[in-house]
């Protein structure tokens, strides 16, 4: 069986439906936590059981505007800002956007977020979301 790669362009994150204009990377981290027991059955040697995951995501990307006809379809860094300012919660996708592809998908809140300017180009713009304790499921893109 061949071998497929899968392009770093190609795994992208939604906000909700909407794709963020100026992204330039993304992120998965998956952390499962562990409770350490003592059971008689296996004769007081210590086991780690899983218990659930914490799910994070990042981002960065250019400080680009979306143009008008793309407030359907995308969000920008000025979206993602006031999001930071007021805690808010948000539906996520992760993953190839392509029919029968797996993605991950849930809630999440931004963690950290920053903006960094120069006097000459595009700035730029760096987010981090976690996820909501129980909202993340692993699915395929239809």
């Amino acid at each position: 069986m061949a071998e497929t790669v899968v392009k770093g362009y190609m795994l992208n994150l939604k906000w909700g439906t909407k794709l963020i204009k100026g992204l330039i990377t993304t992120g998965l981290k998956i952390k499962p936590n562990y409770e350490e027991v003592l059971l008689k059955s296996s004769s007081g040697v210590p086991v780690d059981e899983f218990i659930d995951f914490d799910t994070e995501f990042t981002g960065s990307g250019q400080t680009i505007e979306r143009d008008t006809g793309e407030s359907s379809t995308h969000e920008d860094f000025e979206t993602l800002r006031e999001a930071a300012s007021v805690g808010a919660t948000v539906a996520f996708v992760y993953g190839r956007f392509t029919t029968g592809e797996k993605i991950v998908s849930g809630n999440a809140k931004i963690q950290d977020y920053s903006e960094d300017a120069n006097s000459k180009d595009r700035g730029s713009y760096t987010v981090s979301f976690k996820a909501v304790r129980g909202s993340v499921t692993f699915g395929t893109y239809t």
